[in-house]
């Protein structure tokens, strides 16, 4: 996903850093990704109803914890990313279920996402508001959704992770060919293609590529922009930004690509130049090789500048999604009259939109609750590893590991918040109401 082109945290920032950081304006160590997090705007509760006001209920009732302020981040980092998903990845029809299941697992309450809980934090113990944590529903919802699209997916847990390469179109083909089986509809390359290169290690369920509509197959488009572009009356406009828009989507990639290189290098170097020597034979090699600092030194503000390109290339492409918007606009003034077909399809793409909005109001919430209770979490953080430890043995492990690997994604979670959140945002609203008119209106027969 875009959340490829994260904003990149500086190599080696502290976890500690990062936890200060996403409750008060100070730190450096995630700067740019801090301070799109502290400007996020509120929730739009009319997008999540029932399933904010039920986190906020929990969250009343709730002792901080860094636990539990770790999981919501890993969890609103997860959300958004779903969100990325459903708009622009996977194909859509007017005979696709897939829109109204995803919307509708929005709806879910906490008590019918606890066996999706509970298989997940398998233990009754999680639950005890005396460790202060409860899993958020949201986490259940996140869950649920991923299991109703793919396949196949990472953990929520598991740590993302890229190629420095395009997929190249025997990479797609064999993708196809495993998730859709041999001679399968070369139409839906890009769909693999992208899930390849931006989603690595989702992959999609067989139905999610077939449907009808009135008996017959129903037509697939490859999103909700290109859904959007076959029910408008003003297409050329239309793909004329659209065109705009995808340029600078692979702008955003390549910079991207050059700041990931770059970074892993650092990381190497540093590794081998400044990591701790378990022999004095080491030491000695360390050394030798403290002669590369130069080299360093030059990397780093290489880094630097490719980093500045990166954001530049978000900003442009922030620019083109604008332009696009207004041209989108438009649409909400078109009176012409749907066919039956069409208009399931504009169902489907507002469904779509509600459910992309409505997760993005879930990674705002639980960003906001969790930067609420961080800071008075960390100055108890010492009590809660003794309840913790006072639980012991196997019980207490559930709760450090959490702990340790949330606090590990923390900085990549919350890069992919601060910028993909706003992205989703941006894509997202232009679409929303579009239709609405000529949904409720007649519709035509078909041509």
């Amino acid at each position: 996903m875009r959340g490829r082109w994260e904003r990149i945290r500086k190599v080696g920032s502290s976890v500690v850093l990062g936890l200060f950081l996403l409750g008060s304006a100070g730190g450096c160590a995630i700067i740019d990704s801090g301070r799109a997090i502290l400007s996020m705007p509120l929730p739009n509760l009319e997008k999540c109803g029932w399933a904010c006001a039920e986190e906020v209920i929990i969250a009343r009732s709730e002792t901080p914890s860094v636990e539990a302020s770790l999981e919501r981040v890993n969890t609103a980092a997860r959300l958004v990313e779903i969100g990325e998903l459903v708009l622009q990845a996977l194909p859509l029809s007017a005979g696709s279920s897939w829109p109204q299941e995803m919307k509708g697992a929005l709806t879910l309450n906490a008590q019918s996402l606890s066996r999706v809980m509970q298989e997940t934090y398998g233990q009754r113990v999680l639950y005890a508001t005396a460790l202060g944590f409860k899993p958020s529903p949201w986490t259940g919802r996140a869950l649920d959704m991923q299991r109703g699209l793919f396949a196949q997916a990472p953990g929520l847990h598991d740590e993302r992770s890229y190629g420095t390469g395009k997929p190249s179109e025997d990479d797609v083909h064999a993708f196809g060919v495993k998730v859709l089986g041999e001679g399968y509809d070369r139409g839906f390359d890009k769909n693999l293609f992208r899930l390849i290169d931006h989603h690595p290690g989702f992959i999609p369920k067989r139905g999610l590529f077939s449907a009808q509509h009135g008996g017959t197959a129903a037509e697939f488009h490859t999103n909700v922009m290109e859904a959007v572009l076959a029910l408008s009356e003003n297409r050329d406009e239309l793909k004329q930004f659209g065109d705009a828009v995808k340029q600078g989507e692979e702008m955003c990639e390549r910079a991207y690509r050059d700041v990931q290189e770059s970074a892993q290098r650092i990381r190497e170097i540093r590794s081998q130049t400044f990591g701790n020597p378990a022999s004095a034979e080491e030491a000695a090699k360390k050394g030798d090789e403290a002669a590369s600092a130069k080299g360093l030194q030059e990397l780093e503000a290489q880094f630097e500048t490719e980093k500045k390109e990166y954001d530049d290339a978000v900003k442009a492409y922030q620019g083109s999604l604008q332009q696009l918007s207004v041209a989108v606009g438009h649409i909400k003034h078109q009176t012409g009259a749907f066919t039956a077909e069409q208009r399931a399809l504009a169902i489907n793409v507002q469904a779509v939109v509600d459910t992309a909005q409505g997760l993005l109001s879930g990674t705002r919430l639980l960003t906001e609750i969790a930067a609420m209770h961080i800071p008075k979490a960390t100055r108890t953080f010492g009590d809660e590893l003794k309840r913790i430890a006072r639980v012991g043995g196997d019980r207490a492990i559930p709760h450090m590991k959490r702990i340790s690997v949330n606090a590990r994604l923390l900085p990549a979670n919350l890069s992919l918040i601060g910028t993909e959140s706003t992205l989703l945002d941006k894509e997202s609203d232009p679409y929303d109401g579009l239709f609405a008119n000529r949904i409720n209106a007649p519709t035509i027969a078909a041509p």
